[in-house]
């Protein structure tokens, strides 16, 4: 066992001590591996690297702050390749306070808490390939690990990060469980990873909350594949459980079960390729909602955000079960989170949340094929008008994908479905809190569709 107070560290919270938990961790990794050992105390940090064999134990009372000096952080990769494919914080992984690069059995544990203090930075990346001109306003992730393998992040209270949290990609085995985290931005976010599972977490973001995605930021195409996210509660002012606005490559074989989403601005479900990715292999069951925008959105778009020549994805065999949403439903929900200073979800923030129906929208040349809803009731709001009934919704096809582009009212209450083959019902119920002169349902352009 590695003692950073050995290696010089104070443990006051006024010290700079990365410095000398990353002798520890060093130590550690030359012994062949162990676990470095965080005792009670508060801990400024900047970037650790973690390596082979090194585990990272925080014990109760130990706090790691991350520091607000970005000095005292690595500085993002300026060789980064494929910034255009994807939001400019999946191309980077330097910046942050846990960084690994290939590194095997590695894990970040204990009864502590990571507070990385709502700090922000103002960031020019005009000089960057593929930047565009960008200004950006995002601080350091908590965690950034890639292409590492027989990863675990488990039992920590994070607090306060602006940037991703947790961002895990092109890894394999991974384990985040446990985790009590708020957030600015987004929270849990692997990508591109095979055989991970998420659990038992507590998640409160201000951007989107859990966050699977398939970018192109390894460089090349890897599918998001055998993925669980299992008994979470769930609170986003965004999106609550989000996958494909980084969707180059293939969501394949995913369970979300078990999980119970609240006070949500968006939507608690949204299943998406916007990319080129193919979704298929979807189980999502023993879900409760309560206060949802839009409790669930499965879309094909095609933004065609990636490599040259790029095509529309795809979406089949998927199935959703024992579903329950309710509200009361409010437009101020997204109040309730602090925001920091630069005024970073402003715009966001003054928007109003619209109750929107269940949507299942394809294209004409992607229909989306497969689907089974069962056991569902959705209590929605309800208070549509007859003019209402007359709706016609936008398309969505080449913008960025969300819910909000196809306006802020429906043509119906409970579900709109569109381009979808194979759509079965079975026990799916829609009731509304106010009389509502619209249907519950539309379909248009779906074939071989079965109500029970």
């Amino acid at each position: 066992m590695f003692n950073p107070k050995d290696f010089g560290a104070m443990g006051d919270g006024i010290a700079l001590d990365s410095k000398a938990i990353q002798k520890a961790i060093d130590a550690c990794f030359e012994a062949g591996g162990g676990t470095v050992y965080i005792p009670e105390g508060k801990y400024l940090c900047g970037t650790m690297h973690l390596k082979t064999n090194v585990h990272i134990w925080l014990d109760k009372g130990a706090t790691i702050l991350g520091s607000k000096n970005r000095e005292d952080f690595d500085r993002y990769e300026e060789d980064a390749a494929n910034t255009e494919f994807q939001d400019r914080s999946h191309s980077f992984f330097h910046h942050s306070l846990f960084h690994a690069d290939g590194a095997n059995d590695i894990a970040l544990t204990g009864f502590g808490k990571i507070d990385m203090q709502s700090a922000w930075e103002d960031l020019d990346f005009t000089e960057f390939p593929g930047s565009k001109g960008c200004h950006w306003c995002r601080g350091c992730k908590v965690v950034a690990f890639k292409e590492c393998t027989n990863v675990v992040i488990r039992d920590l209270v994070i607090r306060n990060a602006t940037d991703l949290a947790v961002y895990v990609a092109g890894c394999e085995n991974v384990t985040i469980s446990g985790l009590n985290l708020f957030s600015h931005v987004d929270g849990i976010s692997p990508d591109s990873c095979k055989n991970v599972v998420i659990s038992d977490c507590i998640v409160d973001t201000g951007d989107d909350a859990i966050v699977p995605k398939c970018s192109y930021t390894l460089g090349r195409f890897k599918s998001m594949e055998n993925l669980t996210v299992a008994n979470c509660v769930v609170r986003s002012t965004a999106s609550a459980i989000k996958f494909g606005t980084e969707s180059n490559s293939a969501f394949i074989n995913t369970t979300i079960t078990g999980c119970t989403v609240y006070d949500t601005r968006l939507e608690g479900l949204f299943i998406m390729t916007a990319d080129g990715a193919r979704v298929e292999g979807l189980s999502i069951s023993n879900i409760t909602m309560r206060n949802v925008a839009v409790p669930i959105a499965l879309l094909v778009s095609n933004r065609a955000r990636g490599p040259e020549g790029t095509a529309i994805g795809e979406m089949k065999n998927i199935s959703i079960s024992n579903v329950i949403v309710t509200g009361p439903y409010t437009e101020t929900i997204h109040a309730t989170m602090a925001q920091n200073s630069k005024d970073y979800y402003a715009n966001t923030l003054e928007k109003p949340c619209h109750h929107f129906p269940l949507l299942i929208a394809g294209q004409e040349d992607s229909v989306i094929k497969n689907v089974s809803l069962s056991n569902i009731q959705f209590v929605v709001p309800g208070g549509g008008s007859e003019a209402d009934r007359e709706i016609v919704l936008n398309e969505l096809r080449t913008q960025y994908p969300s819910v909000r582009a196809f306006g802020t009212k429906a043509p119906v209450y409970g579900f709109y479905a569109k381009h979808v083959d194979n759509l079965k019902l079975y026990n799916v119920d829609f009731i509304t809190e106010k009389p509502d002169a619209r249907d519950a349902m539309q379909l248009e352009h779906v074939t071989r569709f079965k109500q029970v």
